[in-house]
């Protein structure tokens, strides 16, 4: 099997476009950080590649620091696994620092027996992708972009989506960096009702070429299962529909089975499991 790496990160898009085009919303971590990173040269810290098999690509493996490194393969790939492997004893070898693994679960699981040490788990989801919106039952209010006059609810929202999630306490200046940007970018969505309360929140990230990615969708417990987190996702995907994106995507935690159905009744269906693991040491 023979590994091949990318001096850049267009290189990596354009060698294996077929395959993330057709699994766009599977190998969304991957595409998007080499879409983010196109004309950059690449580096342990910006490593892209994959692992082929007689010219058959077995394996796409990318690692952009800070964040872990992503691997997609073809779903009946028989050498996958081995791929895993081999990219882990490389990493290894060569040095090369990561902070952990996102990947499905059984290629998380060749990576990190190969690589060895201490991983923690961090997230177990679902990848759901939606098509076609299933109309919410309707709530009062409407959905509209937030402005910075809403940057405190944002913060504080995506603090209560990390504590749900990962169970992490954190200050809504810790993400405060990150999101006004988004903010700006009209990338943060709100339901707000008549009254012109913000009842719910939720977020784009990652445009892809045919879809893209909802994500920090939160509502705070006083506001919940009244309709507001529904009404407001199917409202985001059907401005994103309305300009063009052919599917919406996001992760759900397997843990949560009830945003599962939220979700799967709005028109969201799972197409593959994603694994987060952190390395300890």
């Amino acid at each position: 099997m023979e590994r091949k790496l990318y001096q850049k990160p267009q290189e990596f898009l354009e060698d294996n476009r077929a395959f993330l085009l057709e699994n766009e919303a599977l190998t969304q971590l991957n595409y998007g950080n080499a879409a983010a990173n196109a004309d950059a040269d690449c580096h342990p810290g910006l490593l892209f590649g994959r692992y082929e098999e007689d010219g058959r690509m077995v394996l796409l493996f990318g690692n952009t620091a800070p964040w872990n490194v992503c691997l997609n393969a073809p779903a009946e790939e028989p050498l996958a696994m081995q791929a895993a492997q081999e990219l882990a004893r490389y990493l290894r070898e060569e040095q090369i620092e990561i902070t952990g693994v996102n990947a499905r679960e059984d290629l998380a699981q060749a990576f990190m027996q190969a690589y060895g040490g201490e991983f923690s788990p961090w997230a177990a989801m679902d990848i759901m992708v939606q098509r076609e919106v299933l109309a919410p039952p309707a709530v009062p209010g409407r959905m509209r972009k937030a402005t910075m006059d809403d940057l405190d609810f944002v913060l504080n929202g995506v603090c209560g989506f990390m504590k749900d999630i990962h169970g992490q306490d954190s200050q809504p200046d810790e993400h405060r960096e990150r999101y006004i940007p988004r903010v700006q970018n009209g990338q943060l969505y709100l339901w707000e009702t008549p009254e012109g309360e913000i009842v719910s929140m939720a977020g784009t990230v990652r445009p892809l070429p045919h879809g893209e990615t909802i994500n920090a969708v939160y509502t705070p417990p006083e506001h919940r299962g009244k309709g507001y987190c529904q009404n407001t996702v199917a409202a985001v995907c059907r401005e994103k529909f309305a300009e063009g994106k052919e599917y919406c995507t996001l992760f759900v935690e397997k843990k949560n089975p009830i945003s599962n159905r939220v979700y799967k009744k709005i028109g969201f269906e799972i197409v593959e499991n994603c694994y987060e693991y952190k390395l300890v040491k």
